[in-house]
C-alpha cells in the first residue's frame, strides 16, 4: 500500500502531517497570529529589520512561506537566503543574484549596485524584502554585512526590509558586543514557540479537515496529552508521531486515534530520542518494531488480515497487552459464534476479506451448488470474531490446496476460487510481527531468502523480494507485497522450493 493510498483510505487528499513546510494550512494561534501582524505592519510600513527565532523544528520556514505568500500581491519582491554557510562577499553576491542583479567584484561595488536597485524599487513604491533563513550560522563578518544593509535607507523609511530567522543561538551571538549596533537596529523581535497542550486537539482537527477528512478523524483528550507530553508541543515531532498514527488508523479501518496509537508511534520513533522512551516507560507502550506498522507501510488491511489470521499466528491470551485491548477497542461488534457472510465471488483478481457479522449469511449469488457448500462449511466451522478470506486462484493451481473443514474451493464459470476462515486483523493486529518472522523463517527454509538475514519480524526489502521469488514460482504477480493468497500457498509449502 503506498503513502497515497493509505491518506485515501482515510478519506484524506493528501497527507495532513507532511514534513515538509505547508504554508498553504498554516494553524494561527493567537499569539502567532499577533507577532504575523505585527512582522507584517513593519515590512509594509518599510521600518527595516525584524528578528525571528525559535527552536528546530517549530516551524520558522513555514511562517516564512506564510509570509511571502501573503506579501506576494502587495507590490513586495523578495530574496531569500537559505544556505547561509556563505559568508561575506559571497552572502552579497547571493543576495544580489536573487534580486535579480549580476554579481559584483567587491562588496563596496556589490553595495553600491544594490542601492541603486532599491532605490529604483522604492520609487516605483516596491517593498524590497531580504529574507535570511538558519541565520545562527552566519558569522560575525557576515552579520555586520546585515548591518550595513539596514543602513540603506531614505530620510525616513529603509530601502530593504530585513528578516533574519534562526535558532536560539542567534541570539546569543546577537548578544555579544560586537553585534550590538546591529542588535539595536531589531524593530520586532518575534520568538516561536510550541503548541500548548489546548491546542493539541484543535490542531489535529485543523490539519485533517484541510487535507479533506471533513470530520471523520478525531483524536481523543487523553491521546492529545500524551502526544504534548512526547512532543512538548513542538510541530515537526508532532507531524512525525501522528504521520505514524494515520498508517495504525488505515490499517485497522479506524477513525479515532487513541492514547495506545500515540505511544505506539512515539516508541517506533528514535527521532524523539529519550522523550520516547520517557513516555513509553510512564504511559507502559511497547518498544520496538510494531505490528501497526508493518501493516500499514507495508501491506494494509488487507495483509493485516492475512498475517494475523493464519495459521502460523499464536492464539490471543486471556489477558490481551495495552496493545491488543487497544485494537479490540476499535473492533466491530462481537458477532455470533456461527454466523458468516461471504460475499459474491463476483470481486476483481485478488480480492480480499470480508467480516463475519451478526446478521444473516448472505449466499454466494449465481455460485453452483459447490459454492453453496462452501458457504454453509464455513458457517459451521466459523467462531467468533472470523473474517472469510475469497480469492480466486491463478490456472492450474487449485489441486495445490488440500481442502479443510475451515479451506474450500469452488468454480464459478470455469474460474477456481479459494475460501477460508482467518481471525479478526483488528484484534489479533499485534501478532504480525511474530507471524512476520515465521515467513522468514519459511522462505528461509524453502532456499529463498539469504539464512543470514535476521529474523526480526519487520517485512522490508530482503524479506520482500524472498516474498516476490516465491509467488513467481506460484504463477502469482511478482510483487513482494504480503496477501492473503500468498500467505495461504506459502503456509501449505513443504520446505524444499518447487
Amino acid at each position: 500500500m503506498t503513502a497515497s493510498s493509505i491518506y485515501a483510505t482515510l478519506g484524506l487528499s493528501r497527507n495532513p502531517f507532511p514534513p515538509t513546510p505547508d504554508a498553504g494550512s498554516y494553524f494561527f494561534t493567537p499569539r502567532l497570529e499577533e507577532d504575523f501582524a505585527e512582522i507584517v505592519h513593519c515590512i509594509e510600513a518599510r521600518k527595516g529589520f525584524v528578528l525571528l527565532t525559535g527552536e528546530v523544528g517549530l516551524g520558522k520556514s513555514t511562517l516564512v512561506r506564510r509570509l511571502l505568500d501573503t506579501l506576494s500581491g502587495k507590490n513586495c519582491h523578495s530574496a531569500l537566503i537559505l544556505n547561509t554557510f556563505l559568508q561575506d562577499s559571497a552572502l552579497l553576491s547571493a543576495v544580489q543574484t536573487d534580486f535579480g542583479l549580476l554579481p559584483s567584484d567587491s562588496v563596496e561595488q556589490g553595495l553600491a549596485r544594490l542601492t541603486e536597485f532599491l532605490i529604483a524599487g522604492h520609487q516605483a513604491g516596491d517593498i524590497n524584502l531580504l529574507v535570511i533563513d538558519d541565520a545562527q550560522n552566519l558569522s560575525v563578518e557576515s552579520l555586520e554585512l546585515v548591518r550595513l544593509l539596514c543602513n540603506l535607507e531614505t530620510g525616513q523609511e529603509k530601502l530593504l526590509q530585513i528578516l533574519l530567522v534562526g535558532q536560539p543561538e542567534l541570539e546569543e551571538t546577537l548578544a555579544t558586543p560586537e553585534l550590538r549596533q546591529l542588535k539595536s537596529r531589531i524593530i520586532k523581535h518575534a520568538r516561536l514557540s510550541g503548541l500548548q497542550k489546548d491546542e493539541i486537539t484543535r490542531y489535529f482537527d485543523f490539519r485533517v479537515n484541510a487535507a479533506g477528512a471533513e470530520g471523520r478523524l478525531f483524536i481523543e483528550p487523553d491521546a492529545a496529552d500524551v502526544l504534548h507530553r512526547a512532543t512538548q508541543g513542538n510541530l515537526r515531532r508532532i507531524h512525525l508521531v501522528l504521520d505514524r498514527c494515520l498508517y495504525g488508523l488505515a490499517s485497522t479501518r479506524a477513525s479515532v486515534v487513541t492514547s495506545a496509537l500515540v505511544q505506539r508511534a512515539v516508541a517506533d520513533l528514535p527521532a524523539l530520542g529519550e522523550e520516547a522512551t520517557a513516555v513509553a516507560r510512564v504511559t507502559g507502550g511497547h518498544r520496538g518494531r510494531k505490528a501497526w506498522v508493518l501493516a500499514g507501510l507495508l501491506a494494509g488491511t488487507s495483509a493485516t488480515v492475512a498475517l494475523a489470521g493464519w495459521g502460523l499466528v499464536s492464539q490471543p491470551t486471556e489477558h490481551p497487552t495495552p496493545v491488543a485491548a487497544e485494537a479490540a477497542a476499535v473492533r466491530a461488534p462481537e458477532p455470533a459464534r456461527s454466523s458468516v457472510t461471504i460475499e459474491p465471488p463476483a470481486l476483481p483478481p485478488g480480492a480480499g476479506s470480508v467480516a463475519a457479522t451478526a446478521m444473516e449469511p448472505i449466499p454466494l449469488k449465481g455460485t453452483p451448488p459447490s459454492g453453496q457448500a462452501c458457504e454453509s462449511q464455513l458457517k459451521a466451522a466459523a467462531t467468533a470474531d472470523e473474517v472469510v478470506h475469497i480469492y480466486r486462484l491463478p490456472e492450474g493451481m487449485a489441486d495445490s490446496l488440500k481442502p479443510t473443514a475451515r479451506l474450500c474451493r469452488f468454480n464459478v464459470d470455469k474460474e477456481s476460487w479459494v475460501a477460508w476462515l482467518g481471525r479478526n486483523n483488528a484484534r489479533h493486529i499485534q501478532a504480525a510481527e511474530q507471524a512476520t518472522r515465521k515467513v522468514q523463517g519459511k522462505l528461509k527454509s524453502m532456499g529463498l531468502l539469504d539464512k543470514r538475514e535476521p529474523d526480526d519480524g519487520f517485512f522490508g526489502s530482503k524479506t520482500g523480494e524472498a516474498f516476490a521469488r516465491f509467488q513467481q514460482q506460484q504463477g502469482l504477480p511478482p510483487t513482494g507485497k504480503p496477501d492473503e493468497l500468498t500467505f495461504l500457498l506459502l503456509e501449505h509449502q513443504d520446505a524444499s522450493p518447487r
